[in-house]
Protein backbone atom coordinates (compact mmCIF):
# COMPACT_ATOMS: atom_id res chain seq x y z
CA UNK A 1 0.00 0.00 0.00
CA UNK A 2 1.23 3.13 -1.17
CA UNK A 3 2.18 5.98 2.02
CA UNK A 4 -0.47 9.10 0.72
CA UNK A 5 1.05 11.13 4.01
CA UNK A 6 2.66 14.69 3.03
CA UNK A 7 4.94 16.29 4.88
CA UNK A 8 4.60 20.02 6.48
CA UNK A 9 6.73 21.66 4.27
CA UNK A 10 4.32 20.20 1.36
CA UNK A 11 1.23 20.88 3.29
CA UNK A 12 2.42 25.01 4.26
CA UNK A 13 3.64 25.59 0.25
CA UNK A 14 0.00 24.29 -1.05
CA UNK A 15 -1.77 26.38 1.69
CA UNK A 16 -0.27 29.30 0.93
CA UNK A 17 -0.37 28.67 -2.41
CA UNK A 18 -4.59 28.05 -2.23
CA UNK A 19 -4.51 31.56 -0.28
CA UNK A 20 -2.87 33.59 -2.94
CA UNK A 21 -4.81 32.55 -5.84
CA UNK A 22 -7.63 33.02 -3.61
CA UNK A 23 -7.20 36.15 -3.00
CA UNK A 24 -5.91 37.35 -6.06
CA UNK A 25 -9.35 36.01 -7.42
CA UNK A 26 -11.27 37.53 -5.12
CA UNK A 27 -9.21 40.82 -6.33
CA UNK A 28 -10.02 40.61 -9.81
CA UNK A 29 -14.06 40.63 -8.95
CA UNK A 30 -13.26 44.05 -7.48
CA UNK A 31 -11.28 45.10 -10.90
CA UNK A 32 -13.87 43.71 -13.10
CA UNK A 33 -16.72 45.62 -11.56
CA UNK A 34 -14.83 49.07 -11.51
CA UNK A 35 -14.25 48.36 -15.23
CA UNK A 36 -18.11 47.71 -15.62
CA UNK A 37 -18.58 51.09 -13.43
CA UNK A 38 -16.50 53.07 -15.35
CA UNK A 39 -17.90 51.97 -18.77
CA UNK A 40 -21.18 52.41 -17.80
CA UNK A 41 -20.27 56.05 -17.12
CA UNK A 42 -18.56 55.99 -20.09
CA UNK A 43 -21.17 55.06 -22.36
CA UNK A 44 -23.71 57.67 -20.28
CA UNK A 45 -25.20 61.01 -21.90
CA UNK A 46 -22.40 63.64 -21.30
CA UNK A 47 -24.44 66.30 -20.52
CA UNK A 48 -27.78 66.61 -18.84
CA UNK A 49 -29.88 69.84 -18.95
CA UNK A 50 -32.68 70.69 -16.57
CA UNK A 51 -35.04 73.13 -16.40
CA UNK A 52 -34.63 75.04 -12.72
CA UNK A 53 -38.52 75.27 -12.54
CA UNK A 54 -38.86 70.96 -12.13
CA UNK A 55 -36.69 71.52 -9.35
CA UNK A 56 -38.72 73.80 -6.85
CA UNK A 57 -35.60 73.17 -3.93
CA UNK A 58 -33.12 75.12 -6.42
CA UNK A 59 -35.02 78.20 -6.58
CA UNK A 60 -33.44 79.75 -4.17
CA UNK A 61 -29.88 79.57 -3.12
CA UNK A 62 -28.85 77.38 -0.78
CA UNK A 63 -31.21 74.81 -2.20
CA UNK A 64 -30.54 71.58 -3.25
CA UNK A 65 -31.89 68.70 -5.23
CA UNK A 66 -31.13 65.10 -6.49
CA UNK A 67 -31.50 65.12 -9.98
CA UNK A 68 -30.68 61.41 -10.41
CA UNK A 69 -30.26 58.67 -7.94
CA UNK A 70 -26.49 59.89 -7.29
CA UNK A 71 -26.29 63.63 -8.41
CA UNK A 72 -27.11 66.43 -6.33
CA UNK A 73 -27.22 69.63 -7.08
CA UNK A 74 -26.71 72.47 -4.80
CA UNK A 75 -27.73 76.51 -5.79
CA UNK A 76 -24.34 78.19 -4.66
CA UNK A 77 -25.46 81.79 -5.44
CA UNK A 78 -27.88 83.37 -7.73
CA UNK A 79 -26.18 82.32 -10.95
CA UNK A 80 -23.61 79.22 -9.72
CA UNK A 81 -24.29 75.72 -9.10
CA UNK A 82 -22.27 72.49 -8.14
CA UNK A 83 -23.30 69.17 -9.27
CA UNK A 84 -21.74 66.25 -7.18
CA UNK A 85 -21.95 62.38 -6.99
CA UNK A 86 -22.77 61.06 -4.05
CA UNK A 87 -21.01 57.77 -4.14
CA UNK A 88 -18.64 57.98 -1.04
CA UNK A 89 -14.88 57.77 -2.91
CA UNK A 90 -13.73 55.25 0.00
CA UNK A 91 -16.03 52.17 -0.11
CA UNK A 92 -19.08 53.07 -2.52
CA UNK A 93 -21.64 54.28 -0.17
CA UNK A 94 -24.15 56.73 -1.05
CA UNK A 95 -23.57 59.28 1.18
CA UNK A 96 -26.26 61.99 3.03
CA UNK A 97 -26.62 65.61 2.65
CA UNK A 98 -27.69 67.62 4.92
CA UNK A 99 -27.80 71.23 3.67
CA UNK A 100 -23.86 71.85 4.81
CA UNK A 101 -21.32 68.72 4.25
CA UNK A 102 -21.84 65.03 3.56
CA UNK A 103 -20.99 61.96 5.71
CA UNK A 104 -21.03 58.37 4.61
CA UNK A 105 -23.13 56.63 6.56
CA UNK A 106 -20.86 52.93 5.90
CA UNK A 107 -17.25 54.27 7.64
CA UNK A 108 -18.02 57.93 9.16
CA UNK A 109 -16.09 60.23 6.04
CA UNK A 110 -17.10 63.37 5.54
CA UNK A 111 -17.19 65.86 2.98
CA UNK A 112 -17.98 69.79 2.40
CA UNK A 113 -20.27 70.81 0.51
CA UNK A 114 -18.40 71.42 -2.73
CA UNK A 115 -17.27 67.60 -1.93
CA UNK A 116 -14.03 67.74 -0.62
CA UNK A 117 -12.83 65.39 1.65
CA UNK A 118 -12.67 66.92 5.64
CA UNK A 119 -12.68 63.88 7.68
CA UNK A 120 -11.02 60.17 6.12
CA UNK A 121 -10.82 57.32 5.83
CA UNK A 122 -12.17 58.58 2.24
CA UNK A 123 -9.22 60.09 0.80
CA UNK A 124 -10.42 61.45 -2.38
CA UNK A 125 -13.05 64.17 -3.04
CA UNK A 126 -16.58 63.20 -4.33
CA UNK A 127 -16.95 63.78 -8.31
CA UNK A 128 -17.65 66.98 -9.11
CA UNK A 129 -19.06 67.88 -12.47
CA UNK A 130 -19.29 70.87 -14.62
CA UNK A 131 -22.50 73.03 -14.33
CA UNK A 132 -23.42 75.79 -17.33
CA UNK A 133 -26.72 78.00 -15.88
CA UNK A 134 -28.51 79.67 -18.79
CA UNK A 135 -30.42 82.74 -17.04
CA UNK A 136 -32.49 83.29 -20.32
CA UNK A 137 -34.34 80.27 -19.89
CA UNK A 138 -33.47 79.36 -16.29
CA UNK A 139 -31.82 75.81 -17.31
CA UNK A 140 -28.72 73.81 -16.07
CA UNK A 141 -26.36 72.03 -18.08
CA UNK A 142 -24.25 69.20 -16.07
CA UNK A 143 -21.47 67.74 -17.98
CA UNK A 144 -21.74 64.56 -16.61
Amino acid sequence: MENNKIDRREFLFTGVKGLVIGTLALSSFDIIKLIARNKHEESSSPAKTISISDYPELASVGGYAFISKNVIVIRVSNSKFLAINNICTHKQCSVDFDGSSFECPCHGSTYDKHGKVTNGPATKNLKSYKTTYNADDDTLTINM
